[in-house]
């Protein structure tokens, strides 16, 4: 009786023994899926940061420095047809330098193809450019067939440098076409092992018995999020280097190309009603400009860790003198009167002009809903962080926008004209820092926008946070 007793007892365990090793069983695939999936998404991952560290990167450079041998040519062309004056000199030369500075830009990123053009080839022909053209420029009166001798072949220096511009960007645009494949291959690979690590799964599942099945469940339904995560991830770095791509040579360029023409016919127009209408299309040309720089900046702040920003040591009193200054005009175009309350002294780690505009962000949009009444800029330190506010007595905004009030392209009724992206800006801007803006405002009692940025920079912010 005993020893049967024995038995039972043991043949009642072995059902249990089963579940709990079912259940170790699948806990241990479960786990093995994980890893699979953090695996092949970090690989993902690994090729979406390289793309984007160099493929858009050197596309977008290229892109920058054919804009700007554009627009060394229409000055360059402004000095051929018209008097080569010392005004029109400095603003060639100004785009000159502007030119020097996107190739040295590219040389920093690196061309790693050698059969491309090189910014060291390209900086040399910059300066033969230069060499040959600025002295000719003196010639321009006692030796005329000189000066326009050396203007047509810098023309076909500049030529040139457009052209190898633009072979870089087609180099680009290859890469970065060739990445989002190799992305979307991963991505399919990560689908396909997934899939195969889970009809395994089923399997031992139905092996082992119903008591397993809710865990191969579970796991089914894992693999399907990092799926999804993997399609998701893929999908976004398209959208981000389609956006980049498409701003760039859909928008960028013939602005470019539209306001220079438009700024030599009005150069050379004689009918007044003409010269309204080009300088209608340099103004609107010059706006749209912005509004792509805006959003191209939007963008590469999305696509990188950190947006776009030039940090450095800089002198809080001689910075706060440029955005007074700067801030009174605005509010003055605005019709409106800045009252400033500036109590700053030593430096902070920033970057100015970005911080200048931020700043400037809120004082526009505090000016056009002033009222009448005056706008107050305060600036001081508390506790190692840099205060600004901006603040007015108007219309205030309704509670229902506050939430909404620094998303891009959302305009509450307050925000009026505009494309609906300085809010946005300015709120990037300030995280870049490491800082936060915050808002305060009560309908017909006027609004109060606040920046906070540590002065020691968004690094030392983000290691004093953690």
């Amino acid at each position: 009786m005993t020893i049967a007793r024995r038995t039972d007892d043991i043949n009642a365990d072995r059902p249990w023994r089963g579940v709990l090793l079912a259940i170790v069983g699948l806990l241990a695939g479960m786990a093995i899926v994980g890893a699979v999936g953090i695996a092949i998404n970090r690989g993902i991952t690994g090729q979406v940061d390289e793309a984007l560290a160099y493929d858009v990167e050197l596309e977008d450079n290229a892109d920058d420095l054919r804009v700007s041998v554009l627009d060394v040519r229409h000055y360059h062309r402004d000095l051929l047809f018209n008097d080569p004056s010392p005004a029109r000199v400095r603003e060639w030369e100004a785009r000159y330098a502007a030119m020097l500075a996107e190739i040295d830009e590219l040389a920093h990123l690196g061309v790693r193809e050698p059969s491309a053009p090189q910014p060291e080839a390209l900086r040399q022909l910059a300066a033969e450019y230069f060499d040959a053209f600025r002295p000719a420029i003196d010639l321009f009166v006692t030796d005329r067939a000189a000066f326009e001798a050396a203007s047509l072949e810098g023309l076909e220096r500049i030529d040139r440098l457009s052209a190898a511009a633009a072979e870089l960007d087609r180099l680009g645009e290859e890469l970065a076409a060739a990445a989002l494949r190799d992305i979307e291959q991963a991505s399919g690979n990560a689908a396909l092992v997934l899939l195969t690590v889970l009809a395994g799964l089923v399997a031992v599942g139905a092996l082992l018995g119903l008591a397993v099945l809710r865990l191969v469940e579970d796991t089914r339904r894992l693999a399907a999020r990092e799926r999804a995560a993997a399609v998701a991830l893929a999908e976004i770095s398209r959208a981000k280097t389609d956006f980049i791509a498409d701003v760039s040579h859909e928008l960028r360029t013939p602005l470019t190309v539209l306001r220079g023409n438009a700024e030599v016919g009005l150069a050379v127009a004689d009918d007044p009603e003409h010269s309204e209408l080009l300088r209608e299309i340099v103004d609107e040309s010059s706006r749209m400009a912005k509004m792509v720089d805006d959003l191209l900046f939007l963008a590469r702040s999305e696509s990188a860790s950190v947006p776009p920003l030039e940090i450095e040591e800089r002198p809080l009193a001689g910075l706060f003198d440029e955005i007074v200054g700067r801030a009174t005009t605005l509010a003055r175009e605005r019709g409106a009167e800045l009252v400033a309350e500036v109590e700053v002294d030593g430096s902070a780690r920033l970057d100015r002009a970005r911080c200048s505009q931020a700043v400037l962000i809120l004082v526009d949009n505090a000016a056009k809903h002033a009222a009448g009444s005056p706008i107050r800029l305060s600036a001081g330190l508390d506790a190692g962080d840099l205060v600004v506010q901006v603040s007015d007595r108007g219309s205030g905004i309704a509670p229902e926008d506050l939430e909404r009030i620094f998303e891009r392209f959302h305009r509450a009724e307050r925000r009026g004209s505009g494309a609906g992206l300085g809010l946005s800006i300015a709120r990037t801007i300030v995280a870049g820092h490491g800082g936060r803006i915050t808002v305060e405002s009560a309908v017909e009692q006027g609004t109060t926008m606040t920046i906070r940025l540590p002065t020691a920079g968004p690094a030392e912010a983000g290691a004093r946070d953690s």
